[in-house]
């Protein structure tokens, strides 16, 4: 006797087509949701009763309250209030020590040294009083973060010797006798270190007369602390 055929009680594979149709929405749902900077809500919130709908959990009538996505965004002010103290406390301990002067900028910290003290007129050896100054400045910039640059600048009145055909020649000189001082003596390492010369291409002062001349004579330090941001 043959058996039956119970075609009623026969598993169907049919659900498999809905149930892949279902996923495919859902991921359809998020994709969007997590592309998108700005949002509808409202159109956010019909887009959820849809697929509640589809799955079967909404009720008639029913509302559905929902949090729409925010993008993820790194506080920045919690990074910048450290670096801020950072910078002040730096610039406060150089003007401490009354030989130079130092600020602080958006970048970091720049520290001016007037070139009276630090070299004779057309030369590009440290004076030896200003020696002692430049080992404590040492020791703070071994204690600070970030790179160094040393910024060399004259006056407008041309130069024109043997070492020193122009002033950009003498600037650059200058600034690389400090880096040298930083390396040598101070123990700077030079993987945070570089030179510029600016000749008198970027004034402290504007004007002729003796004391605006006095103050473009100089050599400037900048300790570079906002890289990063940053970095």
């Amino acid at each position: 006797m043959g058996r039956r055929r119970n075609e009623g009680n026969e598993p169907s594979g049919r659900w498999l087509t809905t149930f892949n149709d279902l996923v495919t929405l859902l991921l359809t749902f998020f994709v969007l949701t997590l592309s998108l900077s700005k949002l509808d809500e409202a159109k956010m919130k019909k887009m959820s009763r849809s697929v509640s709908d589809a799955m079967g959990r909404l009720e008639a009538g029913s509302l559905v309250d929902i949090q729409i996505f925010h993008p993820f965004i790194l506080p920045m002010r919690r990074y910048g209030i450290p670096v801020e103290r950072e910078k002040g406390a730096l610039a406060a301990r150089i003007n401490e020590k009354g030989v130079m002067e130092a600020k602080v900028i958006e970048e970091g910290v720049r520290i001016i040294m007037d070139e009276r003290v630090l070299f004779k007129s057309g030369k590009a050896d440290i004076e030896k009083d200003f020696v002692a100054g430049l080992e404590e400045l040492c020791r703070e910039l071994e204690k600070s973060k970030g790179e160094i640059r040393v910024e060399g600048h004259t006056d407008d009145v041309p130069i024109d010797t043997f070492l020193f055909p122009s002033n950009w020649e003498l600037s650059s000189a200058r600034a690389c006798r400090i880096v040298r001082f930083l390396i040598d003596e101070g123990g700077i390492s030079p993987e945070r270190l570089s030179v510029a010369g600016y000749g008198d291409s970027r004034p402290h002062a504007c004007g002729h007369d003796d004391s605006n001349k006095f103050k473009n004579r100089r050599v400037e330090i900048v300790v570079i602390t906002s890289k990063s941001k940053e970095e």
